[in-house]
C-alpha cells in the first residue's frame, strides 16, 4: 500500500491528520496540526504538491493519547523500566518506531482530552495529546504488523498525569478572591494562554522579554522560556531558533 493510502486508511478509521515537511517535525507553511483535517481530496493535494511529506496527527482531535520514549541514549530499556517501578504500565499493541529510535505507544480515548502535552514526565518519557508525527512518514514504522484496530483504552494514570493543570474546583471563577491583579499576573495569564504555530516566534520574543523586565535572573529567564515552549506552543520552537529568538532579545535587553 502506498504512503497516500496508508494516510486515506488513517483518515477513514476517524484520524485527523495535517503535512510535515519531508523528513522533519514541522508542518508545511500556512499548515499547523490545528488544522488537521479529513478532507480526502485536500490530502491528495498535498501528496500532488511534495509526494514526500512526513504527517502528523492531530491527537486530541483523533482521540487518540501517546506515550513517547526517548532514545536520547541509546538506551530504551531505562525509561521503560522507570515507568515500571513506578507502577506505571504500558499495556500497548499498537507501538511505532520513531526517526530517531524511541518508541511511540498509542492509546484511544473515548471520552476525548484536551490537546495538551507533558514534557519529561519522567526522564525520557512524554505524554502527548496534542499532535505527533506518525507513520507513514519517513523512517517512522509501525511495530509486528499491528493495525489502527489494535490501539486499546488508554490507562487512567495516563490521564490523570496530563490532567496536571486541572483546577481543584470547577466552581471556581475568575478573580472570585478580590485580590487586584498586577504585572505579574497578567503575564502568567499570557503564559498559561499560548500560542499556536502562527505566531511563536514574536510570543516567545515577547515572553522572554517580559521575564527580563520583570527583574527574572537572565538565567532562570533562559529555562522559564524552555518549559513555556515545551508546554504552551504548539508545535514548540526548536531548541536551536528558541536560542536564536532569547539571543536577540537578550542582546537587545543589554543595550538598553
Amino acid at each position: 500500500m502506498n504512503r497516500l493510502n496508508q494516510v486515506i486508511k488513517m483518515v477513514q478509521h476517524g484520524l485527523y491528520v495535517y503535512p510535515i515537511i519531508p523528513n522533519g517535525k514541522q508542518p508545511i507553511r500556512n499548515y499547523s496540526y490545528l488544522k488537521a483535517t479529513q478532507d480526502i481530496t485536500e490530502i491528495k493535494s498535498w501528496f500532488r504538491q511534495e509526494p514526500n511529506i512526513n504527517i502528523g496527527i492531530n491527537l486530541s482531535k483523533s482521540n487518540l493519547v501517546v506515550v513517547d520514549i526517548d532514545n536520547h541514549n541509546n538506551d530504551l530499556q531505562a525509561p521503560l523500566q522507570s515507568l515500571s517501578n513506578l507502577g506505571y504500565k504500558l499495556p500497548s499493541d499498537y507501538v511505532e518506531r520513531t526517526q530517531s529510535g524511541g518508541l511511540h505507544f498509542y492509546y484511544h480515548c473515548s471520552d476525548g482530552i484536551p490537546a495538551t502535552r507533558k514534557t519529561k514526565f519522567i526522564d525520557g518519557v512524554d505524554l502527548l495529546s496534542d499532535f505527533v508525527v506518525a507513520s507513514p512518514s519517513n523512517n517512522y514504522r509501525v511495530l509486528d504488523g499491528a493495525t489502527l484496530s489494535d490501539i486499546p483504552q488508554v490507562p487512567n494514570w495516563i490521564i490523570k498525569a496530563l490532567d496536571n493543570r486541572a483546577m481543584p474546583s470547577d466552581r471556581m471563577q475568575d478573580n472570585h478572591y478580590g485580590y487586584r491583579k498586577f504585572y505579574t499576573g497578567y503575564l502568567l495569564d499570557e503564559i498559561v494562554k499560548g500560542v499556536d504555530s502562527g505566531n511563536r516566534n514574536n510570543w516567545i520574543a515577547s515572553i522572554f522579554g517580559k521575564l527580563l523586565r520583570a527583574g527574572t535572573n537572565p538565567r532562570n529567564a533562559y529555562n522559564l522560556i524552555h518549559l513555556i515552549n515545551d508546554n504552551y506552543v504548539s508545535p514548540p520552537l526548536e531548541n536551536k531558533e528558541l536560542d536564536t529568538v532569547v539571543k536577540s532579545i537578550l542582546k537587545r535587553f543589554i543595550n538598553e
